[in-house]
């Protein structure tokens, strides 16, 4: 975000004598940047006059016109940075891979062998698919391609944009690898973006997990932190929710016909043994037909509670963390459940704060004093090791003064008092749950509780909550709110793709 703000702008309007006609549109861009936008759309007229005040003031330090849109310089000059990196990855001529891809991935499927031996052969790859698809496996085995093309052992990094997505990526593709039969990977740890800006200069092959969370503001610097020769692998699913900040990289990539050369779909699932009605609940979504995805509910069996009442709630809830409370009430405190719930908004009926009251009344019912309970990290703290989104438990009860919390990714648990910004994780939002997997899910979905509440919910965000459960879901929605999200497709305002269509 730019650091003034849109009040200072308009009173910087005003000092200056700068046309009234200005004003709104200020307002209207500072708005469209909060909802992810790095660019509003103005009428002939407006852009003209944009054009005139811009030649003649300062405020081409602040603003700048493109394509009849208006954008916050950094924005402009970010998108900018972006798109020239992208085209000078991809203008590099393909290179000559010999091996052969069912050497990697015996079992690889025709998108997934298309994908290995395209995206080996080139220095920028760009590889999607939905759940099951096998992006991991298959980003692995493009990775041992592209060693073959050098003399050394290749610098590899592994990156995605939070730490639970990294522990997730560290684990599949360590998997896929020790599952190749023709090339031995050295284990390889992900990290966060953040953790590894400082290293990346220094990799041969850069894979990043989960690209569609990734901003425009990180992945700018992501790209300025490569080395002249990197190798650069995108992997994600361009049909969930996009980054929290401004910006769509990834599926504005994908519809580049810039980069259409590097970008390699999965079309085939894999893992839907048992998760048939998953599958098909995940592809009615996609569809935008909410009719038949409402219909899919009924025929597919799926737990669905309508009618927003209470009690339903909490018996689902509490039944999906029951086996948790009793792992806790012998003093076994698992990693992480096999269930989470999963909200949309944060107030009223169904919203994450009283999702997390339900949650902790049950524990004191119990009697457990704080003891496994479940908190979610709001801010950095690198000093420590714990990121923005990272979920704890707590390995002591409250009365022992200052309890443990314990961390998958952190060796030794950490004091509370260390911790900055904590908050429950009984729920946590569909946003913050992206690059996270549970057996099972809890989607709520539930009307505001203002009439003036902002919160419209998207195709993107309810698919993004069914491909967190690996096996199953439950939903707590009106049919209202379901018809709104699959009818409402978001489509972000940046003009990344002009820069990338500049010859």
């Amino acid at each position: 975000m730019h650091p003034m703000t849109s009040a200072d702008v308009l009173k910087l309007l005003e000092s200056e004598g700068l046309p009234e006609g200005l004003k709104a549109s200020v307002i209207q861009l500072f708005e469209a940047i909060q909802q992810g936008h790095t660019a509003q759309q103005l009428s002939n007229e407006d852009t003209d006059l944009w054009i005139q005040t811009l030649a003649k003031s300062d405020l081409s330090t602040l603003f700048a016109i493109n394509h009849s849109a208006l954008q916050i310089r950094r924005h402009f000059a970010q998108e900018s940075r972006v798109a020239e990196a992208l085209k000078k990855l991809s203008s590099h001529p393909a290179l000559n891979i010999s091996i052969d891809p069912m050497q990697l991935m015996p079992h690889a499927d025709a998108s997934q062998q298309k994908a290995i031996t395209g995206a080996a052969s080139q220095r920028l790859a760009i590889v999607t698919g939905g759940p099951g698809t096998g992006k991991t496996t298959t980003a692995a085995a493009i990775v041992a391609a592209k060693r073959t093309l050098f003399q050394r052992l290749p610098r590899i990094s592994l990156v995605a944009p939070t730490g639970k997505a990294a522990a997730r990526l560290t684990e599949s593709f360590q998997a896929a690898t020790a599952k190749m039969p023709l090339i031995e990977l050295e284990p390889l740890v992900a990290t966060t973006i953040h953790r590894q800006l400082k290293e990346l200069n220094s990799a041969d092959i850069v894979l990043v997990d989960e690209a569609s969370m990734v901003s425009l503001d990180l992945f700018d610097q992501l790209l300025k932190s490569l080395a002249e020769d990197a190798h650069l692998i995108l992997m994600g699913d361009p049909n969930q929710l996009a980054s929290v900040e401004a910006g769509s990289i990834l599926k504005v990539i994908t519809e580049s016909s810039t980069l259409s050369g590097h970008w390699f779909q999965l079309t085939q699932r894999h893992r839907i043994q048992g998760q048939e009605a998953l599958a098909q609940l995940q592809d009615l979504c996609l569809l935008g037909d909410s009719d038949r995805f409402i219909q899919g509910l009924k025929d597919l069996g799926i737990f669905w509670e309508s009618k927003q009442r209470v009690d339903h709630l909490e018996q689902t809830l509490l039944a999906g963390y029951r086996k948790y409370f009793d792992d806790i009430q012998r003093t076994v405190v698992p990693a992480s459940p096999d269930f989470q719930c999963l909200t949309a908004i944060s107030e009223g009926t169904g919203g994450r704060r009283m999702i997390n009251h339900l949650a902790q009344a049950e524990t004191q019912r119990l009697g457990l004093n704080g003891f496994g309970e479940r908190l979610l990290v709001t801010e950095n703290q690198p000093g420590i090791g714990v990121f923005n989104g990272d979920i704890g438990v707590v390995i002591d009860a409250f009365d022992s003064g200052n309890p443990r919390v314990q961390f998958d990714n952190i060796d030794q648990p950490l004091r509370k008092n260390q911790l900055g910004s904590v908050e429950s994780a009984w729920a946590i939002s569909i946003h913050r749950s992206q690059g996270s997997e549970y057996e099972s899910v809890l989607i709520c979905l539930p009307e505001p509780a203002s009439m003036s509440s902002r919160f419209k919910p998207s195709r993107e965000l309810l698919y993004t909550a069914l491909t967190r459960a690996k096996k199953s879901v439950q939903l707590f929605a009106t049919e209202a709110m379901i018809d709104q999200a699959i009818s409402r497709k978001t489509q972000r305002v940046t003009c990344l793709d002009h820069f990338l269509n500049v010859s």
